[in-house]
């Protein structure tokens, strides 16, 4: 402890703020989601209490996430090595996704309001746009030895997007493919043009879904028996707000699978860009 404290003294003392404001942030976060699993699992099947919890938490999760932006921004700044630069960079672009995604939450937690919700639509590449949040996510897959891998159309393919909220729609489902697929599978996402519609294709060699399941999955707090098996930290809102997105851009998300086991693809379909 004392050689802490003593490397601590000898950083510079705007370093010191900004690395005390992220130790701080970071407890904050840690003891909010200790707390957030804890209530939730009192709550049982209230799904009222749940929603109103998780529009609470998701503003209260803002404050530390922005503390720690600042404070990685002074980091950054300041630091020398390029290695420990790199460190930084890493948890700032981490920090940002966070702060992407409690956004999001505070957005459309709230059903009744998910339609007033201002879209900026942009017209978008998708291959472009898959490929970037594949790159910024492929390291978690080839950690847990899963193999990734995008294949697109060889023609462009446009859409109209608002990017930040089907970046998220989009990690919903690379993050369920990554969590509920086991080491040496493969996860392929898939680009393509059918038709008047843009299709992005997530197929996964995972634990697959059961028939019954299918309809019920994307309705709010629907977990199945199975993925409640395999991750036990999920809270069944990922997909809902996932679909209330592309629904809001005109578009589906479809599901395949075959049976428990056997894997799962999940394909969002938008229509093209004119």
């Amino acid at each position: 402890m004392s050689d802490i404290i003593y490397v601590f003294q000898s950083i510079p003392p705007s370093t010191q703020y900004a690395l005390a404001g992220i130790f701080f942030a970071v407890a904050m976060v840690s003891s909010l989601s200790l707390a957030l699993r804890l209530i939730w699992k009192k709550m049982g099947m209230n799904e009222v209490l749940k929603y109103e919890f998780i529009t609470i938490v998701a503003h209260k999760f803002r404050t530390p996430l922005t503390h720690i932006k600042w404070s990685t921004d002074e980091l950054v700044k300041t630091e020398q090595d390029p290695y420990r630069k790199e460190a930084i960079q890493d948890i700032h672009r981490s920090n940002e996704k966070l702060i992407k995604l409690t956004n999001t939450l505070v957005e459309i937690t709230d059903s009744e309001n998910a339609s007033s919700t201002v879209y900026v639509f942009e017209r978008t590449d998708v291959c472009e746009f898959a490929r970037k949040i594949g790159e910024e996510i492929k390291n978690e897959f080839h950690e847990k030895n899963v193999f990734f891998s995008i294949q697109c159309a060889p023609e462009p393919i446009f859409a109209k997007m608002d990017t930040q909220r089907m970046e998220f729609a989009l990690q919903t489902i690379l993050e369920n493919a990554k969590n509920y697929t086991p080491p040496g599978k493969n996860v392929e996402v898939t680009v393509m043009r059918e038709g008047h519609k843009a299709l992005i294709s997530v197929r996964d060699g995972g634990i697959g879904i059961d028939k019954k399941d299918i309809e019920l999955i994307f309705t709010k707090f629907y977990r199945t028996e199975n993925a409640k098996s395999a991750d036990t930290e999920g809270f069944g809102v990922g997909l809902y707000l996932a679909r209330a997105i592309v629904k809001r851009h005109k578009g589906t998300i479809d599901i395949y699978s075959e049976g428990i086991g056997l894997g799962s693809t999940f394909t969002i379909v938008l229509p093209l860009a004119r």
